[in-house]
């Protein structure tokens, strides 16, 4: 009858059981043996006679040691010595597993028979070795770097034991990626120490964690002197571990962390995984995360090889989120890691409704000796963002002073928030701004000298000639801005014709209202000033045409400056005029101002306008067509009789005809000339006469 495994091994141990190991060449016990062998796939009687013994125990639910190997044959621990390879040959091919992975020392470490091996021996059937690995599948970098780290901090391990254990421990994985590499990069097995203790840090702290210098070191070197000379070499950049760009240390000097390359030589495969943990963030938890990065302690602006550090950091939280469509845009547009850290931190920004300030994230963002040079290019508008059209350098006002920002331009916050761009792109009130679609087309009637001059301006705002224009202005290297003065009494048509222009030539008017830029509160008009023509550059951006920027009725803030001791509304409205003065310089677009009262205009805005026109009242010839333009139904000669015993400009004859068209929708009948000529003697507002009202006295 055919033995099972478990009656050979009932008879091995029956035999062999404080035999103290000599009954070895007994037949009984050769043959049980040899059972063994063949039912379970042992290579050698050596691993046969163990087995036995620690399956035995393990029945009993006991692991056993050295001491209790010894004590099971009735022999001493130094016979049982030289049965240790036997015993990492069985560990190897996972008959037995080590109980106490956080043992060293090889006396007091503790085997049992593993539950897949004793399941198939009570069935009866031979353990698959595939199956039977387990350590493969169970035990891996994770552990090999938990199991370095319970020696390094044992306080009962020497120095000496504790590089003799990593040294076994690397020799019974050898195969393993993370030794193979390591081994590669660092020859030194105490720098091979530091680095698997490190990695357990890092690991047991949500994959961010730091070891502490002082601790980790003391922890390894019992000597004081070895213990300095490592920290030296930690602390001046002279360890292989820093040289091989494995770990470095934190702006503080006090701790360690694994660089971007360390993390990816210890996490192989998990990298991606759990890494950083940066996967699933959407657009604003993604900015968010760029930010808080740069504003970290982990990115020291002055530290060598921070903007390496900080390249790879943005490449691998943007390849942790390839889910977001926009960021295969921004990296085509946008080639330079750093430039997407800020072009991100201003999406951040954005988002919250927040500033940045440029000298603060130039310096958070790079060493000393580079800031001020992209300050400079920022001032200058000839950083790269700027110069894609992405970021923006406003100046905004505040009761403490001027300060610069940073921020999104429309064409930055469609590259990045896509769909919801329009949530923060700011448009213009309905109330400022004009649609040149919305004017309606009126003949205008002036003098030849007007008509010739309003011609000029027309021809010269027309898209082609406009554009032919700046361009020679620039190549002269004078301002480029276009800057129109139209003065003259009431009425005259100045700002009929700027809606003419705008017309015929389709550019919108950004409309100023003067009396909401005068703000009762000091030091908000500049402010209203200034973002009345930072909204003119933002609308110059998303419009197709450049628009006209119209200050409608300007009397108020164009007039002469104040001299002397003036009030607090004087200082007021030449901060106002300067502030004028200084864009009107570096303008970029059509600015179109109206006044009627040119004689108390500045000296200083008058030479800033490129053209200048006078409106005079309409002479008796144009009021004549004036008159038949607008009433159809006047005959020649009474149109002429109009025009010469009234001297009305173009808008009292407007609104004569409004009353006539009044008239007209309540009588149902066209007025007559009497009647007309009534509506035009009841126009002017009566002079007082010199008579005095009271009592007369004598």
């Amino acid at each position: 009858m055919e033995m099972k495994s478990i009656q050979f091994l009932k008879a091995a141990a029956n035999k062999l059981r404080d035999g103290k190991l000599k009954r070895l060449g007994g037949k009984e016990v050769s043959e049980a043996l040899n059972g063994m062998m063949q039912s379970l796939g042992l290579d050698s009687k050596d691993e046969a006679i163990i087995f036995a013994a620690l399956f035995d125990r393990s029945c009993g639910g006991r692991c056993s040691d050295l001491d209790d190997i010894a004590s099971y044959f009735g022999a001493s621990q130094l016979d049982i010595m030289e049965y240790v390879p036997v015993i990492r040959s069985l560990e190897k091919k996972g008959f037995i597993i080590q109980t106490d992975r956080s043992e060293c020392r090889i006396g007091r470490q503790n085997f049992m028979v593993t539950n897949y091996v004793i399941g198939c021996i009570l069935e009866n059937l031979k353990p698959n070795r595939h199956n039977a690995t387990i350590l493969d599948k169970e035990f891996d970098k994770y552990d090999l770097c938990k199991l370095v780290s319970s020696q390094v901090e044992d306080s009962d391990v020497t120095t000496e034991a504790l590089f003799q254990f990593v040294d076994s421990t690397e020799r019974d994985y050898a195969t393993m990626q993370l030794v193979k590499d390591l081994k590669g990069a660092i020859p030194s097995l105490p720098d091979r120490t530091l680095f698997y203790e490190m990695c357990n840090d890092f690991i047991e702290q949500d994959c961010n964690g730091r070891s502490d210098i002082s601790r980790t070191l003391s922890d390894i070197y019992q000597a004081y002197g070895i213990r300095f000379k490592v920290r030296k070499s930690l602390l001046d950049g002279t360890n292989p571990l820093i040289t091989s760009d494995l770990i470095e240390l934190s702006s503080n000097k006090e701790d360690l962390t694994l660089t971007t390359k360390g993390q990816k030589l210890f996490l192989g495969d998990d990298f991606g995984a759990i890494g950083q943990q940066y996967s699933g963030l959407n657009l604003y938890s993604f900015a968010r995360q760029v930010k808080e990065y740069v504003h970290s302690r982990d990115h020291d602006a002055e530290k060598p090889g921070v903007m390496k550090k900080l390249a790879e950091k943005i490449s691998i939280i943007e390849e942790s989120n390839r889910s977001l469509e926009c960021l295969a845009r921004i990296k085509e547009v946008i080639v330079e890691e750093d430039y997407r850290a800020l072009f991100y931190i201003a999406c951040d920004a954005c988002a919250n409704g927040d500033t940045l300030s440029v000298s603060r994230e130039m310096g958070e963002m790079y060493p000393v000796k580079d800031r001020n040079k992209y300050i400079k290019e920022f001032k200058e508008d000839m950083h790269k963002l700027q110069r894609l059209d992405l970021i923006e350098m406003v100046t905004q006002s505040s009761i403490f002073g001027e300060y610069t920002v940073l921020q999104l331009t429309d064409k930055g916050k469609e590259l990045y928030f896509c769909e919801d761009a329009s949530l923060y792109t700011e448009k213009p009130e309905k109330k400022d701004l004009i649609r040149a679609a919305d004017i309606k087309e009126k003949h205008l009637f002036f003098s030849e000298k007007e008509q010739s001059q309003l011609d000029l301006v027309g021809n010269s705002i027309q898209e082609a000639n406009y554009n032919n224009l700046v361009s020679r202005l620039e190549e002269k290297g004078l301002p480029n801005g276009i800057s129109i003065l139209l003065y003259g009494a009431p009425g005259t048509g100045k700002t009929e014709s700027v809606m003419q222009w705008a017309r015929s030539t389709g550019r919108d008017i950004i409309h100023v209202d003067i009396s909401a830029s005068k703000s009762m509160w000091y030091g908000e008009s500049e402010k209203i000033i200034k973002e009345i023509f930072t909204r003119y550059k933002r609308q110059c951006k998303r419009s197709s045409l450049k628009p006209i920027l119209l200050f409608n009725e300007a009397d108020a803030i164009f007039a002469s400056r104040k001299t002397g001791n003036t009030s607090s509304i004087d200082q007021t409205e030449n901060a106002i005029q300067n502030i004028i003065l200084e864009e009107m310089e570096r303008l970029d677009g059509i600015l179109i101002a109206t006044t009627n009262l040119a004689d108390n205009l500045d000296k200083a805005f008058e030479r800033r306008f490129l053209f200048k026109i006078r409106f005079d009242k309409p002479s008796v010839e144009a009021k004549v067509k004036i008159w038949r333009d607008k009433i159809s139904t006047l005959t020649e000669e009474e149109a002429l009789s109009l025009a010469s015993r009234y001297d009305f400009s173009g808008g009292e004859i407007d609104n004569i005809v409004r009353k006539t068209l009044m008239a007209e929708v309540l009588d149902g009948n066209t007025p007559s000339i009497n009647e007309i000529e009534k509506l035009c003697s009841e126009e002017k507002i009566a002079k007082p006469c010199n008579q005095r009202i009271g009592f007369k006295t004598y």
